[in-house]
């Protein structure tokens, strides 16, 4: 099932879902950081076993060692899980999770993003895959990809000061993000040498060889607009 297939049919809130469910929508909203520990992974195997309380103090357990600031989001759906498990001092722990982000934060944290305070002014943020997805297929939407794709080609979409240089071959799709320049020997500042990978088929990685020949036909491309860039 496609992830956005999850967004169109998510209609219940917590309060209409089981336990199970709301665990596997939880698990999904956490980002990628945290996927790897201990654990999560003992969450996911013990909701694969229908033992959901397990599985949801293995994810307060996984929020709760990280030190960082899990979603209040994160925090009430698990509460709403303890309650109809009847786990009330897990559901309880949950809710006081809130109150300490506002206390510490101050700022409300977008479900599928967590905050990591570095000091009292500066403040990072892991985001899950399936939000940043979401993110790319309404861009891809308002920038008609569906349309790009049919002629091989350079595509510039612009989002004010920031945008978007599709590279399209043959099915493929590159995605180069740029941000207006601030300096005059310079209309554009390109993100082009960090890419390691096709946006499109989604993570298969851009070898050697393609890039060098994507970069010096963008190149060309750039030339004959003319757009000056930090890339030449």
């Amino acid at each position: 099932m496609s992830i956005f297939s999850i967004f169109k049919r998510r209609k219940k809130e917590p309060n209409d879902m089981t336990p199970a469910a709301i665990l596997r929508l939880t698990q999904l909203y956490v980002p990628e950081f945290y996927q790897d520990s201990k654990h999560f992974k003992d969450s996911k195997e013990f909701l694969e076993h229908n033992e959901w309380g397990l599985a949801l103090e293995s994810l307060v357990e996984m929020a709760t060692d990280s030190g960082h600031y899990f979603s209040e989001a994160f925090w009430l759906e698990l509460a709403t899980c303890a309650e109809k498990m009847q786990m009330a001092e897990q559901a309880d722990y949950c809710r006081q999770q809130v109150i300490r982000n506002e206390k510490e934060v101050g700022s409300k944290t977008p479900n599928g993003w967590t905050t990591i305070k570095l000091d009292d002014t500066h403040y990072e943020h892991k985001i899950a895959e399936v939000v940043e997805d979401k993110w790319t297929n309404e861009r891809h939407k308002k920038d008609n990809l569906d349309k790009l794709l049919k002629q091989d080609g350079f595509y510039l979409k612009s989002y004010g000061r920031a945008g978007t240089i599709y590279y399209i071959d043959n099915g493929r799709v590159l995605e180069i993000s740029f941000e207006m320049s601030g300096v005059p020997q310079y209309d554009l500042l390109l993100f082009f040498d960090n890419i390691e990978t096709w946006s499109i088929p989604k993570g298969e990685p851009l070898n050697m060889n393609d890039k060098t020949k994507i970069r010096e036909q963008l190149l060309e491309w750039l030339k004959a607009k003319p757009i000056k860039t930090d890339l030449e």
